[in-house]
């Protein structure tokens, strides 16, 4: 029975590389990428290096595209809840996909994608964790900053114009390799998620060249951002809690009568 079931994910895995092949190509074919580099030191998709690749995250298409535009030896950060799916499982592995639980507390997958670092492959991953298709960013996790820190590997931002549509051209944008490291002065948790909201604006900005298709607006890569922290999801759970305080708040209310004892 094991020897049947290594044979099938065998067959499974191999069916997964052609596919990515199959996509490659079809990626190239029918939305003709178009890249635009921020310096003269990078004009090559070719990753020489390992490097930490982040980029935004409009749709699911964004996975199988940058692993498309990249050259070289790649691995990707997939949320374990797809990872774990059958009907795409084998091809995650295929993709030398790195499972990421993106509900919980997980620190794993830092550690296999370092693995990935060491053997050469660079790893793709989607800071914000989620699709968001209004034209804005999601706020970035720190998860990236943390393996970037950790390891000495350079972070390499791209943005993605995110318009995959038939007979539109894709366009987007490649910066120059980032190390990260520590702030002097300030926490670590507080020094990640600084460092991860200036790369954010930074992707922020090479989408919007990538849909104009210039570059000449770009401030330069070491460019320092002023962040603005992002409005609090509204839930249906904080609607609740905000009604709930307000009536908590008006039945401890006293009247300047109630205070005087009248």
């Amino acid at each position: 029975m094991k020897l049947v079931k290594k044979a099938i994910n065998n067959f499974l895995f191999a069916v997964g590389k052609i596919s990515i092949v199959l996509v490659r190509f079809y990626m190239y074919v029918v939305y003709r990428p178009k890249a635009h580099f921020v310096d003269k030191s990078v004009q090559t998709n070719k990753l020489k290096e390992p490097c930490i690749v982040i980029a935004n995250h409009t749709t699911i298409v964004d996975p199988p595209f940058i692993l498309s535009i990249l050259r070289g030896k790649t691995a990707i950060v997939i949320a374990k809840d797809w990872f774990e799916k059958p009907s795409i499982n084998w091809i995650c592995r295929a993709a030398n996909g790195v499972p990421c639980d993106r509900f919980n507390l997980d620190t794993e997958w830092a550690l296999l994608a370092k693995k990935e670092l060491k053997k050469g492959r660079s790893v793709v991953i989607f800071p914000e964790g989620k699709c968001r298709e209004d034209g804005d960013l999601n706020e970035f996790k720190s998860g990236f900053t943390f393996l970037a820190r950790s390891t000495g590997y350079p972070v390499v931002s791209i943005g993605l114009d995110g318009k995959y549509s038939f007979g539109h051209r894709i366009h987007y944008v490649v910066d120059v390799p980032r190390k990260v490291e520590r702030t002097k002065g300030v926490s670590s948790g507080v020094d990640l998620e600084n460092q991860s909201a200036q790369f954010r604006e930074r992707v922020k900005l090479l989408k919007r060249c990538a849909l104009r298709h210039d570059l000449s607006s770009l401030p330069a890569p070491d460019t320092v951002y002023e962040v603005v922290p992002p409005l609090p999801e509204v839930t249906e759970e904080t609607v609740q809690s905000s009604a709930q305080s307000t009536v908590d708040s008006t039945l401890a209310y006293k009247s300047p009568c109630d205070q005087a004892g009248v």
